[in-house]
């Protein structure tokens, strides 16, 4: 595997990290997980802001701007030689003494994988509710940082470990999935949980919320049953059919909400594939 360490281009076996960086012992770090599209970073722009104020949240100070990391991503796809790639953009604390500090994180690592992506097709998957409460989130709202552990048992608990699961709040409200956004339609109109409920400002769920009619609001699983469908959305996968909740059946990739999204996402792709890029 190829990967970008601190401003160069290597091979997994070469890059050593500190043993007390403090993404490893804190669990201080944030991560961007996206994709491109004939080189393209979908939505790059947009990731880059949400990593940078996850970054402000935790006083990690960056120290790469927008140009760097948009040739950072160009450097690894000429490197692989790939149609497309699937990219996680990592920034860990970096190294520091042992205990808890309230000083910034001037020298963190930032480190960007890259691996080649399959296309772009239509998917469906079974939706399982999960047992364990979704945890609260580490500040006041939901970072997408390396704190996955609800995450991870969550995915164990799974009958079905090809399905997404389902997180619930402790007060019984959907939230989202283990690695997703959901989202469930009634008639024309879509439906999402508040942030409130401590859901991921997913990037692909701001998509969604500009280009349709989405509305945030609690629901029920019982509520969630009763809909017309269900997708879920994450920045690799673009949105993906529901096609059974807990062994109800529901439309799957026959959804006509679904076709809508991803025609969508057809548009959206070849507009950012065929227009000139700035490197």
């Amino acid at each position: 595997m190829y990967l970008w360490h601190d401003g160069t281009i290597k091979r997994e076996e070469e890059i050593r990290i500190s043993p007390l960086d403090h993404g490893f012992v804190y669990g201080m770090g944030v991560f961007e997980t996206f994709r491109t599209y004939n080189g393209h970073p979908f939505l790059f722009d947009d990731h880059i802001e949400r990593l940078r104020m996850s970054c402000v949240a935790l006083g990690i100070q960056l120290g790469y701007d927008r140009e760097a990391l948009r040739q950072a991503i160009q450097d690894l796809y000429d490197a692989y030689e790939a149609n497309d790639l699937y990219i996680r953009l990592n920034v860990s604390a970096g190294p520091r003494e042992i205990g808890l500090s309230i000083d910034p994180y001037d020298t963190p690592t930032v480190l960007i994988y890259a691996k080649p992506i399959a296309p772009r097709k239509r998917a469906e998957r079974a939706l399982e509710t999960i047992r364990l409460p979704r945890s609260t989130p580490e500040t006041t709202y939901r970072l997408k940082s390396h704190h996955y552990m609800n995450n991870l048992v969550a995915k164990r608990q799974l009958f079905n470990p090809e399905a997404e699961g389902l997180f619930l709040t402790k007060e019984g409200h959907v939230c989202e999935g283990i690695t997703s956004n959901i989202f469930w339609r009634y008639g024309s109109t879509w439906y999402t949980s508040p942030l409130e409920t401590g859901a991921l400002n997913g990037i692909t769920r701001q998509f969604l919320m500009q280009h349709l009619p989405v509305e945030e609001r609690l629901a029920y699983l019982p509520q969630l049953e009763e809909a017309d469908e269900i997708i879920y959305t994450n920045s690799v996968q673009e949105a993906v059919a529901i096609s059974s909740l807990d062994g109800r059946p529901f439309p799957g990739i026959n959804g006509s909400g679904y076709a809508q999204i991803m025609t969508l996402f057809d548009q959206s792709v070849e507009h950012v594939t065929t227009r000139r890029e700035q490197r």
